[in-house]
């Protein structure tokens, strides 16, 4: 038996690393032309900006290649408690503590090219993709400028560029309009040294529709720091370095200040494409069987949330529970795919949509809105939050009576007070 993956980015080498114990034979085809180091790559236009690895995430690739934590951090990447943050929201800094949770914080490339390493998958580089092919009203493979390859399984791994549904639309098979929410985000990054006792993440949120600026900033191997100046609605950085800085001169974070010391190593680069994107390949009636779809090619994130590395690795791991790759068992599970991602993207899309509609998010927007006061005042509530955040506890924890009450009462102190001013920071 034999599986194609397309796409050799982080959701197509999981796909297979998991793949594998069940498949004779896996390939992963890629278009870019791979290095054994880590480095930014086309194909990952998002790669040179800030990417959390939830902690969730980083548990379940643990799982999948058992020493691989340890593995970055000899390599330079910087492990905390998922509670070390220093994060202002709309309302203050928030009430943070410790939570006993471990966080990795690291440049993409790093992470990419380290699981790489571990994939025994074959993996294919400079490969151009044209079509699928079909047999019987089934894929059996894929269609490349140099021929045909055949296979039992084409994995979509290819993320937010996927051209399946054009491909499927060639056979006569008509998927769904995507759904899109576009929050108009986009990023501006450069990279520093990091000066004596950064923290190992520090950001300004940004929250509709009031604060349209904000920055992330996680400390990366190498000792340095990757600092994002996010701006919603097309509130972005420029790319020159004087206008840079002054973006960063206007944020209530008084991340100029912190930097005075540091050194500029790259330039300013710039991203914004960051739509979120959900395709319901689920509801396409006559799916083939030999074809499933996974990460970024399925839903794709605002990546600003931080989800679409620890969902990849959540569908990657559907593998594991499913061998039935008829066209029946294909939309099962494209089934078991959407709802594995239907929470994430439900917490995602609604806040993106308080940007763009008038309700500014609807019942869960009211109730995130509440969270942000909590969050500030409150360190059981900031831990509360922040495990559901990162994927281990299920949303349900933040509903209970006793949470609703601090909810309440820090709600009715922030509408008694004004915002808090930048200069009450701590450093």
């Amino acid at each position: 038996m034999k599986a194609l993956v397309i796409g050799g980015g982080i959701a197509g080498l999981l796909a297979a690393r998991v793949l594998t114990e069940s498949f004779d034979d896996v390939v992963i085809l890629e278009r870019d032309k791979l290095s054994d180091e880590p480095e930014y790559r086309a194909g990952v236009p998002q790669g040179r900006h800030t990417h959390g690895l939830l902690v969730r995430g980083g548990e379940l690739m643990e799982e999948l290649f058992p020493g691989l934590r340890d593995e970055l951090v000899q390599a330079g990447a910087v492990l905390a408690d998922a509670g070390d943050m220093k994060i202002l929201n709309p309302l203050g800094w928030l009430a943070t503590t410790r939570i006993g949770l471990p966080l990795l914080s690291l440049s993409r490339p790093l992470l990419e090219t380290h699981i790489r390493r571990r994939v025994t998958a074959k993996i294919v580089d400079v490969v151009h993709i044209t079509g699928l092919s079909f047999r019987g009203g089934d894929v059996d493979g894929v269609i490349t400028r140099d021929g045909r390859i055949d296979a039992d399984l084409v994995v979509d791994a290819s993320g937010r560029s996927s051209k399946v549904p054009g491909w499927l639309a060639e056979a006569g098979i008509t998927t769904p309009e995507p759904e899109v929410v576009d929050s108009g985000t986009g990023y501006a990054t450069r990279i520093y040294t990091a000066p004596k006792d950064f923290p190992v993440v520090y950001a300004e949120s940004l929250s509709a529709p009031d604060i349209s600026r904000g920055v992330a900033v996680m400390r990366i191997e190498g000792d340095r720091l990757m600092v994002s100046a996010q701006g919603a609605v097309g509130d972005h950085a420029p790319r020159d370095p004087d206008g840079y800085q002054e973006y960063l001169d206007s944020l209530r974070v008084p991340i100029s200040e912190l930097l005075a010391e540091a050194e500029p190593l790259t330039p300013v680069y710039l991203f914004a494409r960051t739509a979120s994107r959900r395709n319901a390949f689920e509801a396409t009636a006559n799916w083939p069987g030999g074809l499933v779809a996974v990460g970024d090619a399925v839903c794709a994130f605002n990546p600003v949330y931080g989800q679409g590395i620890t969902v990849a690795t959540m569908e990657a791991l559907l593998f594991r529970q499913h061998n039935d790759f008829s066209a029946k068992g294909c939309r099962a599970f494209q089934r078991k795919v959407a709802k594995t991602a239907q929470g994430p993207w439900a917490m995602s899309s609604n806040a993106d949509r308080s940007w763009v509609e008038t309700k500014r998010g609807g019942l869960l927007g009211w109730y995130i809105n509440k969270w942000q006061a909590g969050i500030v005042h409150d360190p059981d509530l900031f831990r509360r939050f922040v495990r559901v955040v990162h994927m281990v506890a299920s949303p349900a924890s933040l509903l209970n009576p006793v949470v609703f009450r601090r909810l309440a009462k820090y709600s009715r102190q922030a509408r008694r007070q004004e915002r808090r001013p930048a200069g009450s920071t701590p450093r």
